[in-house]
């Protein structure tokens, strides 16, 4: 079960890094080319978001009930495997979900489709930005994982 969960987390991160390029690409064109914001501009942020939730339920199975290296919740501090998967990633991928939804709510609530856009570039980079340097990408030493678990 672990490793079904494990794999199915390691390809949802692709799904979701192409859905966070797409929508910033898609938002931050519409922003520099001063385009109206269309529904499909509101839809690609809501597939990213959703996106982002399933691979945050995903993660949570893993975290709370199978992952050997967050199984005992003794985070060690000074041990960076430990630090890394029982803190580190888990809480820099919460705050990466968070700008995702404030982001969408911005945009909702934004009263000019630039603001609108500016808004959504802005929440959606920083989100890409911290899952970024919150993936345990396999140049990491000690946390580094393949990039594809198949």
């Amino acid at each position: 079960m672990y490793d079904a969960f494990l794999k199915s987390h390691s390809g949802l991160r692709w799904i979701v890094l192409i859905l966070a390029v797409i929508t910033i690409i898609k938002y931050l064109s519409g922003w520099l080319q001063k385009k109206s914001f269309t529904p499909s501009d509101n839809k690609i942020s809501l597939y990213y978001s959703i996106a982002m939730d399933i691979q945050l339920i995903v993660g949570l199975v893993l975290y709370l009930f199978l992952s050997p290296a967050t199984n005992s919740f003794h985070i060690d501090m000074k041990d960076t495997y430990s630090r890394f998967w029982g803190m580190e990633h888990l809480v820099m991928m919460v705050i990466a979900i968070a700008f995702v939804h404030i982001g969408r709510v911005m945009v909702k609530k934004a009263k000019t489709d630039a603001a609108r856009f500016s808004k959504g570039t802005i929440y959606f980079l920083l989100s890409l930005l911290i899952m970024l340097a919150s993936i345990p990408w396999p140049f990491r030493e000690i946390i580094g994982r393949p990039l594809f678990n198949m």
